[in-house]
């Protein structure tokens, strides 16, 4: 019986240091796409934002926040921004300083980007699942995932700073994509928000990507591509881009004389666990007066049916037993019961 490869390729060893076969494959062929076939003016047209993500990996959205916006996050966020001495140039060079648990230090970020509603529909889309389980009593039982934040980094980008390398940001989740021709349901666990909060370029450090790399295999790294697909993400202040997990990206080097800073947002499936822990070092109180919706964002609420569960109840209500009256999700485990009917 075969069972599923949990190792992609075969090392060998010589001269003392390790080397693996990896298949060479041509990727990327066909038409290179413009800058302009990623943006959509408007973050209501879901339909343009969903279609773009399926082709690029990418939608660039003009004015997702008001600048007037952006500059209250910059206000709220900078007692918060640090670096260790000890990242050296990586995972970021030394000119570089982060805000993490960006949620928690500005309101105005948990607000108006962790709970936009936009991001969360587009986040659902992708990534949502439905599932069905038999139980013993002889009927099935169907439970959907929902998204939670992974993680809410903000980066200001110091003069001087080097190129950063191309990664996906779903290699932390041990994500192996399938080699696609065209964009497949059900490969990501990742989807991001990236918001300029400063004016973001070429000169100045904007974020770079491939273009489809999202289609690529797992051995299909950003060694060997076409040039024309790298696209510097060129933003003004207020405008996002949606990335999926699975695209190719890296912050680029600043040649300018000031700080470029962009917020980077991403939701992950309920059931995965989060790049960046919100809780364990807070107090409870800190948490006992927010939304559901927030607290469910934050990973406080269980992935239906039972996962993360305290006792088989929600955080959410532990931390707020008045919310279980409030909410639907507080009435069972379960979407819906399904009675089968066998033919």
């Amino acid at each position: 019986m075969s069972t599923k490869n949990l190792h992609l390729f075969d090392t060998f060893e010589k001269d003392g240091k390790k080397f693996a076969r990896i298949p060479k494959h041509t990727i990327n062929a066909g038409t290179s796409p413009k800058y302009s076939d990623l943006v959509v003016k408007d973050k209501s047209d879901f339909k343009a934002i969903v279609e773009k993500l399926e082709l690029y990996g990418l939608c660039v959205v003009k004015h997702y926040l008001e600048p007037e916006t952006c500059e209250h996050i910059k206000k709220e966020l900078e007692p918060h921004y640090f670096r260790h001495q000890e990242w050296n140039g990586s995972p970021f060079p030394k000119e570089t300083t982060v805000v993490t648990r960006a949620a928690l230090a500005s309101p105005t970020c948990m607000d108006k980007i962790a709970l936009d509603d936009t991001f969360y529909k587009v986040s659902y889309h992708f990534m949502s699942e439905s599932n069905v389980f038999w139980i013993g009593d002889g009927k099935l039982r169907r439970s959907e995932t929902d998204v939670q934040l992974y993680s809410s980094i903000i980066y200001r980008v110091g003069a001087g700073a080097g190129d950063q390398m191309y990664h996906r940001e779903d290699m932390a989740l041990h994500n192996a994509h399938p080699r696609r021709e065209k964009y497949h349901y059900g490969d990501d666990v990742q989807v991001g928000l990236a918001v300029a909060l400063t004016p973001m370029n070429k000169t100045n450090g904007a974020t770079r990507a491939i273009i489809g790399s999202h289609l690529w295999g797992p051995l299909d790294g950003p060694y060997e591509f076409d040039p024309q697909r790298e696209l510097y993400l060129e933003l003004e202040e207020g405008d996002g881009t949606f990335m999926l997990g699975s695209t190719y990206h890296a912050a680029s080097s600043n040649h300018s004389d000031a700080d470029r800073i962009g917020a980077f947002f991403f939701m992950s499936k309920t059931y995965l666990r989060q790049e960046e822990n919100y809780h364990a070092d807070m107090e409870p109180a800190f948490f006992e007066n927010m939304s559901f919706k927030a607290l469910k964002i934050l990973g406080l609420h269980t992935s239906l049916p039972f996962c993360g569960h305290i006792g088989y109840r929600s955080p959410a209500f532990v931390l707020n037993p008045k919310l279980k009256e409030a909410s639907q999700a507080g009435k069972g485990n379960y979407t819906e019961v399904i009675y089968p009917v066998f033919e």
